[in-house]
Parts: C-alpha cells; structure tokens; sequence
C-alpha cells in the first residue's frame, strides 16, 4: 500500500515535475536530452532551468 506521507510513494514532490516535463518533450519545446539533464542535476530546479516554470 502505497505511503501517504509527504515526500514518499505517491505524494512524492517530484510528482508535479515528471508530468510537466514529459508534456514539454512531447509538444517539442525541450528535447529529451536536455529534460533528463535537468532532472538529473537538480529535479527541484529542472523546470525553471528550462524556462517552463
């Protein structure tokens, strides 16, 4: 059974990032090379670093 504790399973605060980014690959605004980068280096400043948030 999955946690509900903040940060864990599926209340994780990545959760928001992986959606928006997936959404940006596929319109073409990142390409996927740069989407991993972002979320490898830093996840909680992947969006901003790619100018989406």
């Amino acid at each position: 059974m999955p946690s509900t504790t903040t940060g864990s399973g599926v209340n994780n605060r990545k959760e928001p990032v992986e959606p928006k980014l997936h959404t940006a690959v596929c319109a073409g605004k990142v390409s996927l090379t740069a989407a991993q980068k972002a979320i490898v280096t830093d996840w909680t400043t992947a969006l901003s670093t790619l100018g989406l948030g």
